[in-house]
């Protein structure tokens, strides 16, 4: 084998092992929001090289004794992150056939010098087994906490403000940081106000905005909203999206001074969004909802304790270049056990 092939084929292994291969593949990668369990997905349709059948039982690869089926090698593809299907794509199956006999060639060499009866791998492998089983449990619950059609009606009506969004055209001016040479991108902080104060002057003359975007807008520097663009309640700042959701239609806000630019920008016009256009987001948050509620009726069940002491939250440390010692006079604890003598 050539050298340079050498990391490639171990970092193909890496990913089959570090990716839970043989751990957890049953349950796929249950997506953050909201977990669900996933079927296992069939075999791809190329499974079968061109012109042979496809005989799950087949046996394709052997490592002594030991025999993997067509079947074993399918379900490894089928369960392969989104990387190492596109490795698989370009390269085929022989690399992943040779890996998988490497691993087992592995495991076959652990088993002999029964690294499994090491105390760290029967406690990592109990660790492992938990966490497939509370994987296979927390699909369980996200699957039966389904939501229906007037749960999601129900929710829409008594959440009005949820769903308020106000289209605006914001207008972005850059400030160049202080002390920085006048080449660097951006207006220092008098120019950029001046620059924002005259854009907001043309929008309350009624000015046409392609006309204000002429005129003013300049790579890097100022960037000025044409087509106005929707945002809903809490996507900015609080003080910004307070003023969007005051503001009348056609009125423009005051300028706010971010770190690093002015904005301000004009409300076009607010509206709610449709039941139908809410309803997916309704959905994940009352499953949700319901996916916690089960999860802390469970830990309430189950009598969940954790010692105060030992999961305290860290001591906030001191400022730099402040003293710990006690001041003069101050009386200080016993230590916790007497010195050792000399």
């Amino acid at each position: 084998m050539m050298q340079s092939e050498m990391p490639q084929k171990c970092k193909f292994l890496g990913a089959l092992i570090l990716g839970g291969l043989l751990a957890g593949a049953v349950y796929g990668q249950a997506p953050q929001n909201p977990p669900v369990l996933q079927n296992v997905p069939a075999p791809p349709s190329g499974a079968a090289t061109a012109g042979s059948p496809s005989t799950p039982d087949k046996v394709v690869l052997k490592v002594g004794e030991e025999q993997v089926t067509q079947a074993d090698i399918d379900f490894i593809m089928a369960n392969l992150n989104a990387q190492a299907k596109r490795t698989l794509a370009t390269q085929g199956r022989r690399p992943l056939g040779e890996q998988y006999a490497t691993l087992l060639v592995l495991e076959q060499r652990a088993l002999a010098e029964h690294l499994d009866a090491n105390p760290a791998f029967v406690r990592q492998l109990a660790m492992q087994r938990r966490q497939i089983l509370a994987e296979a449990a927390y699909g369980e619950i996200a699957r039966q906490a389904a939501v229906t059609p007037e749960e999601t009606s129900q929710y829409y009506t008594a959440h009005p403000e949820e769903f308020e969004q106000a289209k605006i055209r914001q207008v972005v001016v850059r400030k160049r940081a202080e002390g920085t040479q006048e080449a660097a991108k951006g207006l220092s902080l008098p120019e950029a106000q001046s620059r924002a104060e005259a854009i907001r002057k043309a929008f309350l003359a009624g000015t046409d905005v392609k006309k204000i975007a002429e005129q003013f807008q300049v790579a890097d520097e100022v960037l000025i909203d044409v087509e106005p663009r929707a945002v809903g309640r809490g996507a900015m700042r609080q003080d910004m999206d307070k003023a969007a959701f005051q503001l009348k239609d056609g009125e423009l806000s005051e300028v706010f001074d971010l770190p690093q630019v002015l904005v301000f920008f004009q409300v076009v016009e607010r509206h709610r969004q449709e039941l139908k256009e809410a309803s997916a987001k309704i959905e994940n948050t009352l499953r949700q909802k319901k996916i916690e509620a089960t999860l802390a009726e469970l830990r309430t069940k189950a009598g969940v304790w954790l010692d105060d002491t030992y999961f305290a939250a860290p001591k906030p440390t001191p400022p730099a270049g402040t003293s710990q010692t006690p001041p003069a006079g101050a009386s200080q604890a016993p230590p916790a056990s007497p010195p050792v003598q000399p």
